[in-house]
């Protein structure tokens, strides 16, 4: 027997968590909270035995109330999921000390091995390689900017050279921090290596 609280918005994707459990895992609870306010207040015991959170929520974000959670109910693991499939979203999973990550796009029967897993006191990381060409995560004009910056390249300089306004840059640059969760330039360019989003 396990409860699990699946913090999620999407009908459709709770339906079908649904239908996965009673054909697979016929002995789990799904608790279903439609964001992070409910999340909490569901929370308010915690009695679950196991987190599923959408990265993407009407209130908050995924990762910001995973470490609300973690705050509250410190031997509670948890799982972010999200629609997304990339290195980037990976990365920042880890980072904010979930245990594990699931897409969306996984085979149901992926979706419960990794479930599993972690209500086994295990991890759950999926590791998707990244290459400088998929960059992955990234639009096409991050991928020059992250280029520009490996390269040494200031503002002023991306600004001329991409022919954008200084405030477009800076507005660009924040995206790539909150994407790499770094806090500085040169944090942000290691993570990128680390990733292979830049040689």
């Amino acid at each position: 027997m396990a409860r699990i609280l699946v913090v999620d918005d999407h009908p459709l994707f709770q339906d079908g968590l649904n239908h996965m459990v009673r054909g697979l895992r016929p002995d789990w609870t799904l608790v279903f909270a439609d964001s992070a306010a409910q999340a909490l207040s569901v929370l308010g015991d915690c009695e679950a035995d196991l987190a599923i959170i959408d990265i993407v929520l009407p209130d908050d974000d995924g990762f910001t109330l995973s470490r609300r959670i973690a705050l509250s109910c410190p031997d509670l693991p948890q799982i972010l999921i999200s629609g997304r499939n990339d290195a980037a979203v990976r990365v920042r999973a880890r980072n904010c000390g979930v245990r594990g990550f699931i897409a969306k796009t996984m085979p149901p029967e992926a979706i419960a091995r990794s479930i599993d897993q972690v209500l086994a006191g295990g991890t759950a990381f999926d590791e998707v390689r990244a290459s400088r060409k998929e960059l992955p995560g990234l639009t096409a004009r991050q991928a020059e900017i992250l280029e520009l910056l490996a390269e040494g390249h200031g503002n002023k300089e991306i600004r001329h050279r991409l022919g954008i306004a200084e405030r477009t840059v800076r507005a660009h640059l924040t995206e790539l921090f909150q994407l790499l969760d770094a806090h500085s330039r040169m944090q942000a360019l290691i993570r990128a290596r680390e990733m292979g989003l830049i040689a």
